[in-house]
């Protein structure tokens, strides 16, 4: 299981269907002749639905096609615990009680972090994200999806950089290291 991609390798959207599993794990897949686990894609999304304080569906398209992704934010690496929010804004208290100098500069960390902790997320319909997960397929629908771990808001400027990006990558490695295992 050790012979995959462990870096989230860079695709276009069609390319989430065109994988293939491979035999010896469900969770891994292979393009290119290239084995791996976890993708990064970028798009617009076009819709989100069933969406809670924490969690949400929603659709991310890009040239190549659309597909559904589900994204929890408290597996999130950069989440913040309940209990860790209570406990910076009690330490902010008493340090702002004291007079520190630095109490301004940590209010507006503070701030920053409660934003984040309170809005999961950062992206509406028609936003420009950027996507890190997996490949799952979804037993009720009998469709791929993406399971997220990462999602952030990018702009249509850093997607048209993106999309120069992977046609390099296509050209230079995935196309040509196909080519060396057929």
């Amino acid at each position: 299981m050790d012979n995959y991609q462990k870096q989230p390798l860079k695709l276009y959207v069609q390319d989430i269907f065109r994988a293939k599993r491979t035999e010896g794990n469900k969770y891994i897949y292979e393009i290119f002749g290239i084995k791996f686990k976890n993708i990064m894609i970028h798009g617009v999304v076009t819709s989100m639905y069933n969406t809670t304080t924490k969690s949400t569906n929603f659709e991310i398209s890009d040239p190549t096609g659309c597909v559904q992704v589900y994204y929890d934010s408290t597996k999130n690496n950069t989440a913040v615990s309940d209990a860790t929010m209570k406990d910076l804004v009690k330490n902010l208290s008493i340090i702002s009680r004291r007079g520190d100098d630095n109490a301004p500069t940590m209010a507006a960390l503070l701030n920053s972090i409660e934003k984040k902790h309170f809005n999961s997320f950062d992206f509406v319909e028609g936003s420009n994200v950027s996507v890190i997960g997996d490949i799952f397929i979804d037993d009720l629908k009998n469709t791929r999806m993406l399971s997220a771990y990462q999602c952030k808001t990018t702009t249509v400027e850093r997607d048209i950089v993106w999309l120069e990006e992977l046609k390099y990558i296509y050209n230079k490695y995935y196309i040509p290291n196909m080519d060396l295992k057929q």
